[in-house]
């Protein structure tokens, strides 16, 4: 594996100290000419059923920011590019030189960074940066060439006018694909892979489940079908960007061989994250019936070789 690995310094005792403790609201800033300092702060994360999320008011995103979440943030990346094919499109590797580079990339919404870390190894002479509202990333240890911000997006991303050529995934879309068009530069391209959260399934029981999961994620006004319609947001909707590339892939859900046996265990790895909200849209106060309902659905999942729907599209903003 190629490219430069740099490891943040130490503190030193002669520069600007800053210390934290656990599950605090307080931070204590000293320097050596100064007294320590009180600072308050609002609490960034909670513990909900002895997992870990954040503590944004203004954010909907509601799975985990835990070691649990991130280990299976990592391996969706892994499964979604064996799916794919890619971690960059073809198109984008054909307008852009990213051997040579001189490439400013970045990475909306980039979680524990596994997609930073991978591409910004092989392309080492470009320059990758990851913004995201939870600083899941690696804290110590990254490649050189990569670094990142902690900012909520939907509050704007904190980058000048045309700053960059590529980045990935977000959710709250007509606000933040502006915000993507806004810091690209021209002719740059914006790549996006989504799932659709609907399942196709002929299951009964299936069918049930994936209703009342639709009915939950419209109740927090989100929109599990936003992957079928990433083409018209980037083309109409605040984008009015070209598409260069686009791709569509069934996702299986527990059967068809190691991919959809990997998707399941993504799934209900998901519906772990997101069930202290689960249950209670359900009525379900007993995390053992939730258990037995989500095991249930899982079986019938399988059986009915149910499947959702993975897009993926690489446009391009017009020069001026």
């Amino acid at each position: 594996m190629g490219g430069n690995i740099s490891r943040d310094p130490p503190s030193n005792s002669k520069k600007l100290r800053s210390g934290f403790r656990n599950n605090s609201t307080a931070a204590t800033i000293t320097t050596e000419e100064e007294k320590p300092s009180i600072i308050q702060q609002k609490p960034s994360k909670r513990v909900i059923y002895g997992r870990t999320y954040h503590a944004n008011p203004d954010s909907t995103y509601m799975l985990p920011r835990d070691d649990k979440e991130i280990d299976r943030l990592h391996e969706e990346h892994f499964v979604t590019k064996e799916l794919l094919g890619f971690n960059i499109m073809i198109e984008a590797l054909k307008r852009m030189d990213f051997q040579s580079g001189g490439l400013d990339i970045l990475d909306v919404c980039c979680g524990p960074a596994t997609w930073l870390c991978e591409t910004s190894l092989e392309y080492p002479n470009c320059h990758f940066s990851g913004i995201d509202m939870c600083s899941l990333w690696p804290q110590v240890i990254r490649p050189v060439n990569l670094s990142f911000t902690e900012a909520n997006v939907l509050q704007g991303l904190p980058y000048p006018d045309k700053s960059f050529v590529l980045a990935f995934k977000t959710n709250e879309w007509p606000f933040v694909i502006s915000e993507i068009k806004r810091v690209l530069k021209d002719g740059g391209c914006f790549q996006c892979v989504e799932l659709d959260m609907r399942i196709t399934t002929s299951d009964s029981v299936a069918r049930s489940y994936t209703e009342a999961f639709e009915s939950f994620c419209a109740s927090f006004g989100l929109d599990a079908s936003i992957g079928a319609k990433l083409d018209f947001l980037l083309t109409e909707t605040g984008g009015g960007m070209k598409i260069l590339q686009s791709e569509y892939r069934e996702v299986p859900l527990g059967w068809g061989g190691p991919i959809g046996e990997a998707y399941i265990q993504l799934f209900q790895g998901t519906l772990d994250g997101l069930s202290p909200w689960l249950k209670q849209s359900l009525n379900i106060t007993d995390h053992q019936n939730y258990d037995t309902l989500m095991g249930r659905t899982r079986h019938a999942l399988i059986q009915s070789k149910s499947f959702m729907g993975l897009y993926a599209f690489l446009v391009q903003k017009q020069f001026d």
